[in-house]
């Protein structure tokens, strides 16, 4: 034990070493939305925009405001000084490595516990982490956004100070900036904060954090000068549409019909300007949603556990260059087939040595919920500190609903963490209050 808390960085660092040798080796470093962000990365160094398709192809106005500007930025930052995308993948896995010295710090600080086991043990079997370091996808840099966020959001808390604040807005700003999910997560940290500090006659502290809806407001007000629509990303009525709009027909009306009814609905939308386009899809999804609310309820429930135990099939079949088309997730495939016909669908096409460790990973995410649930009803350790921690997983996990996509949980994935380790190095005496 003592060995593997002495080795506890070269083991991380090998485990990081070990994923880029793998996306070296086989190339499969690129997600659909890639595309996207390497578009962007290129025509903000060249045309200055924040367009995020390539410049010379079919023209696409909603990608003027599709995927906001700091990993595409991140990007054309590197590639000023770097031609290759494998610089993007070396410098996610450093920003991994010091998220995870940023959990291993916090936990130290707060709780003096030395969590390095434990946390080594996480990394080996939630992989999810290491895979992400090597797509080029803004989910790396996002997690250690929203962890610094939450780091200073509970400095501020303990410690309320000009400084903490301005770091806690500064780190959440980053982060809406880099995934649109986020813009609401900032300004509802900041009202809280608010009514508790008003009521602790220590609102001079929250100043700094006025800076997070005036962001939003810039970012949407530059929107609406270049589409000529007040609106933070496209990407909004598209989510409504596609997945919690289509996944509700789906479960009531089979996939066919689901799909049917979407066609004709984005067929009916290409002829409408951005601005009635992004308010037709984006009412259309929402009409759908309403015809069946409890089917829609249910499914953001069958998403919300998804979330947390899904072992990551996809990052695994483009990690290791499979064909995804021959083994699509359990969770889709029973949501567009049904539970048994799923079932029997998925087990039929899928990999035996991939399930195998699809299987370790899914009962890892089982444990680690059940830790994560445990720890939040633990009344040894701060009330402040489990509602911190519930609030930034259960804002992910709501904002994301029927997706409950593995991919969606690395943004969480260190708040998941402490909660499990602190459970599992439950003393009573050491308990910080």
């Amino acid at each position: 034990m003592k060995l593997l808390e002495k080795l506890f960085w070269p083991i991380v660092i090998a485990l990081h070493l070990l994923g880029f040798v793998q996306a070296l080796h086989t190339g499969s470093i690129y997600l659909v939305d890639s595309i996207d962000y390497l578009s962007q990365a290129d025509n903000i160094i060249k045309h200055s925009s924040l367009y995020a398709a390539p410049w010379d192809g079919p023209f696409k106005p909603d990608y003027f405001t599709f995927r906001p500007p700091l990993y595409g930025g991140f990007i054309a930052l590197l590639k000023l000084f770097f031609a290759s995308d494998y610089m993007v993948l070396f410098c996610q896995s450093i920003i991994s490595i010091s998220t995870i010295w940023g959990v291993k710090y916090w936990i130290n600080k707060n709780f003096n516990h030395n969590p390095n086991i434990l946390l080594l043990l996480f990394l080996i079997f939630y992989p999810s982490q290491i895979i992400h370091c090597n797509f080029v996808m803004s989910d790396i840099l996002f997690q250690s956004l929203i962890f610094w966020a939450f780091f200073f959001t509970h400095q501020l808390w303990q410690k309320p100070s000009f400084q903490n604040a301005s770091l806690l807005s500064a780190f959440f700003i980053l982060a809406m900036l880099t995934k649109p999910v986020a813009y609401l997560m900032g300004i509802s940290a900041g009202i809280i904060f608010l009514i508790v500090f008003i009521r602790k006659s220590k609102p001079k502290f929250l100043l700094p954090l006025l800076s997070i809806p005036l962001v939003y407001h810039g970012y949407c007000s530059y929107n609406q000068q270049i589409t000529g629509h007040y609106h933070y990303s496209t990407v909004t009525p598209i989510f409504v549409l596609k997945y919690m709009g289509k996944y509700t027909n789906a479960q009531v009306y089979g996939e066919n019909y689901a799909d049917s009814v979407q066609d004709i609905i984005i067929i009916k939308a290409k002829e409408l300007n951005l601005k009635d386009r992004y308010l037709y899809m984006n009412e259309s999804g929402k009409e759908m949603i309403m015809a069946n609310p409890a089917t829609f309820a249910l499914s953001n429930v069958k998403g919300w556990m998804a979330f947390m135990i899904d072992p990551g099939r996809f990052e695994w079949v483009h990690f290791l260059n499979l064909d995804e088309g021959a083994f699509l997730g359990l969770y889709h495939v029973i949501n567009t087939k049904g539970l048994i016909n799923g079932i029997y669908y998925w087990l039929k096409f899928a990999p035996l040595g991939l399930i195998s460790i699809l299987i370790v990973c899914l009962l890892f995410n089982l444990v680690v919920s059940y830790l994560f649930l445990r720890f939040l009803f633990d009344p040894k350790y701060p009330m402040v500190l489990r509602i911190m921690l519930f609030l930034f997983v259960g804002y992910i996990i709501g904002a994301t609903g029927v997706l409950g996509l593995s991919r969606y949980r690395i943004g969480v994935a260190p708040f998941i963490w402490i909660a499990a380790l602190l459970f599992l190095k439950n003393k009573s005496k050491n308990v910080a209050h």
